[in-house]
């Protein structure tokens, strides 16, 4: 079976991104709470461990709009409005969109991955000076850092001599992707 190439899932995520978070009410809701199990299911690991990093700011928007928006009381609460609870429910489950979506993302390509295709996306954004290549060379060694420090390799000859930044083919995968992604988009622009 032909995989997509990164570019076009990292389009994909972003464009279901955009057009989850555009939405409002119960709906919302649900989509937060169907992404963050599709997560959870696909990329436990990573889902975990950014949701457990978020979990202070997750608390905090709770608090913030639960009991600090002017609204109508709710009973059994002490100070929390039904409008502020509601208000966080949505904003929470936002982020929980955006950490399904970039968890997803992480367990899905390798970070080599992540940097083509984050360069593929680039490419019709020409800036003078190779921005583009300069960029991805960044990304890579910060992603090869994180891993080094991740697996605790300390030693010399953890790092790598040299650096290549790795080319990934298209394929026809790749064109339901990008019509996929447009109607996502025009989901989003019409909400």
């Amino acid at each position: 079976m032909r995989y997509l190439h990164p570019a076009s899932l990292i389009l994909l995520g972003l464009a279901f991104l955009l057009a989850a978070s555009t939405r409002s009410g119960m709906f919302l809701l649900l989509l937060g709470i169907a992404s963050s199990a599709f997560s959870y299911g696909l990329a436990r690991q990573y889902f975990i461990r950014i949701v457990r990093r978020s979990r202070w700011l997750l608390i905090t928007m709770l608090v913030l709009f639960g009991w600090m928006t002017p609204g109508t009381p709710v009973a059994g609460v002490p100070f929390a409005t039904q409008e502020g609870l509601m208000l966080a429910a949505e904003n929470i489950a936002r982020l929980l969109i955006a950490i399904a979506t970039v968890a997803s993302l992480l367990s899905a390509l390798a970070p080599p991955a992540l940097v083509s295709g984050l360069r593929t996306l680039l490419a019709p954004l020409w800036l003078p000076g190779g921005f583009r290549d300069r960029l991805a060379v960044r990304m890579m060694l910060t992603l090869e850092e994180v891993e080094a420090v991740r697996q605790r390799a300390n030693d010399l000859a953890a790092y790598p001599a040299s650096l290549s930044l790795p080319r990934a083919s298209h394929g026809p995968a790749d064109i339901v992707a990008a019509i996929g992604s447009a109607v996502l988009l025009v989901v989003a622009a019409l909400a």
